[in-house]
C-alpha cells in the first residue's frame, strides 16, 4: 500500500492559486525546467506559487540526481510558513537508489526534519485550516492528522532503517503504532526488528499486518521468511499463514458490514463520456455501484482495475449495477484515460454531483441498495486489499436483508 503519495497530491491540491505571476498556468502544470526557472525568477518573491513550484520539483531533483538544483530549491523551500505542507513534502522525498553520501544526507536530514515539523502545533493548526471547508467531523479530522503524523514517522522509520540506525527506528515505530496501525507501517516495524534479530516480535507484526489486510503478498512473504528464521517448517508456516487470512477476512467483513448506513442516495443527472445521459430513476430497484475517482489519482489508478473486475464479475447480474464518476476538471483526459486503459465499466462526468454525495477524497465509492438508500461507503485503496471480495460482501449483505 502506498495510500500516503494520495494523501500528499490531496492536501497540496487545496492550495488556491490566486497571484496573477502565474495567470496561465499553475506551477503544478509546469515541467521540470518550467518550474525551475519560475523558482528562480520568482525566489525573493515568496509567495504560495513559488513554494507549489519547489513542492512539484524537490522529489524530481531527487529522482533526477541533481544535487545543485535540490541545494538551490531547498534553500528556497525552508522558508515556507507552511508547516503542514513543508513537513509532508520533506517526507515524501526519497532516498532510494541515492549513492552520493552528501546527497543521501541532506534527503535523511529532510526526512528528520518533516518527523520534528509534525509534532508541533503549528502543524495541526495548518492540517485543520485546508479541510475547515470540507465538512469533516471533529473525530475525522483528528484521525486524518494522526494518520499524517504517522507517515510521516513511518518515512522517517524508513530512511534510520537505511541508516542501519535500527535502534533508533523500533523506538519511532514503537510510538507510532501507539496511536496508528496500517499494514505498511507494521511491515516496516518488522523489519526494523528483523534488524536487530528479534524475530518474535517481528512476526507478531508481519502477522498482525497481513491480518489487517489479507490479500497482502508482501505481509505473507514477511511472516514466511521471519517465521523461516524461528525455524518453522513450511507445513507450520503455509498453515499460519492460511489461518492469518482466514481470520483477517472474517474480522474485516464484519468491520465492514457493521459500519452499514442509512442515506438517501442524492438525486443526479449524469453524462456519459460517450454524451448518454442516466439518472439516479434509472437506477431504481437495483443495487448500485457508484464509484468517484480522478485520472491523476495514484490509489485510483490501482483501484479501478479491481472495479472492472467486478463490474464484468456482475455485468449480467440484473439486480446489480455499477458506474464510475470522474471528478477530473480536465475532462478531455477522460476518454482516453479509459480507453488506453481498457475499462469496461459505464463512466460519467461528475459535474458537481461529488458535493452532493459529501466526497471528500477519492477514491471513494458508495453501495446504494434497491430502494435508493446508501448503506456503505468505501474510502481509499490499499494495495494488497481484496476488493472483489469486499465488493462482493457488500452486494451479499444487501441481498440477503432484502429477501428476509
Amino acid at each position: 500500500m502506498r495510500f500516503w503519495s494520495s494523501l500528499l497530491i490531496f492536501a497540496i491540491a487545496l492550495s488556491s492559486c490566486t497571484s496573477t505571476a502565474v495567470r496561465e498556468k499553475s506551477p503544478r502544470d509546469l515541467n521540470y525546467n518550467q518550474a525551475l526557472s519560475f523558482i528562480q525568477k520568482n525566489q525573493k518573491k515568496e509567495s504560495p506559487e513559488l513554494y507549489q513550484a519547489c513542492e512539484k520539483i524537490l522529489p524530481l531533483t531527487v529522482e533526477n540526481r541533481q544535487l545543485e538544483d535540490y541545494r538551490k530549491v531547498m534553500g528556497i523551500y525552508k522558508k515556507n510558513p507552511d508547516i503542514f505542507l513543508k513537513a509532508m513534502t520533506l517526507a515524501e522525498l526519497s532516498a532510494e537508489g541515492l549513492e552520493d553520501t552528501v546527497f543521501l544526507d541532506s534527503v535523511y536530514a529532510a526526512q528528520r526534519r518533516a518527523r520534528e515539523l509534525s509534532l508541533t502545533e503549528s502543524f495541526v493548526e495548518k492540517a485543520r485550516e485546508y479541510y475547515r471547508d470540507r465538512n469533516y467531523s471533529e473525530d475525522e479530522l483528528r484521525d486524518r492528522i494522526t494518520g499524517y503524523r504517522a507517515y510521516i514517522a513511518d518515512s522517517y522509520g524508513q530512511s534510520l532503517v537505511a541508516q542501519k540506525r535500527n535502534g533508533e527506528a523500533v523506538h519511532v515505530y514503537e510510538a507510532i503504532v501507539e496511536d496508528y496501525r496500517d499494514t505498511d507501517i507494521l511491515l516496516n516495524y518488522a523489519l526494523a526488528l528483523n534488524r536487530l534479530n528479534r524475530y518474535e516480535q517481528s512476526l507478531i507484526m508481519a502477522i498482525e499486518a497481513l491480518k489487517m489486510t489479507p490479500g497482502s503478498l508482501e505481509a505473507k512473504n514477511t511472516v514466511s521468511e521471519t517465521a523461516g528464521l524461528l525455524g518453522y517448517s513450511k507445513a507450520e508456516t503455509n498453515t499460519m499463514i492460511e489461518e492469518t487470512v482466514f481470520v483477517g477476512r472474517n474480522l474485516l467483513r464484519q468491520d465492514l458490514l457493521a459500519d452499514e448506513l442509512n442515506i438517501p442516495m442524492p438525486a443526479f443527472s449524469l453524462k456519459n463520456i460517450d454524451g448518454s445521459l442516466i439518472s439516479n430513476a434509472d437506477f431504481q430497484g437495483k443495487i448500485l455501484i457508484v464509484s468517484f475517482f480522478a485520472t491523476w489519482c495514484p490509489p485510483c489508478r490501482e483501484e479501478l482495475p479491481h472495479l472492472n473486475d467486478t463490474w464484468l464479475q456482475y455485468r449480467n447480474d440484473p439486480e446489480v449495477a455499477l458506474i464510475a464518476v470522474s471528478t477530473d476538471e480536465d475532462t478531455f483526459l477522460v476518454p482516453p484515460f479509459v480507453k488506453d486503459n481498457g475499462f469496461a465499466f459505464p463512466v460519467y462526468y461528475a459535474n458537481g454531483i461529488n458535493r452532493d454525495f459529501e466526497v471528500k477524497g477519492i477514491p471513494t465509492l458508495f453501495v446504494v441498495d434497491k430502494n435508493g438508500i446508501i448503506r456503505y461507503k468505501k474510502i481509499g485503496f490499499s494495495r494488497g486489499e481484496e476488493f472483489g471480495k469486499i465488493m462482493s460482501w457488500y452486494i451479499d449483505e444487501i441481498k440477503a436483508a432484502e429477501g428476509v
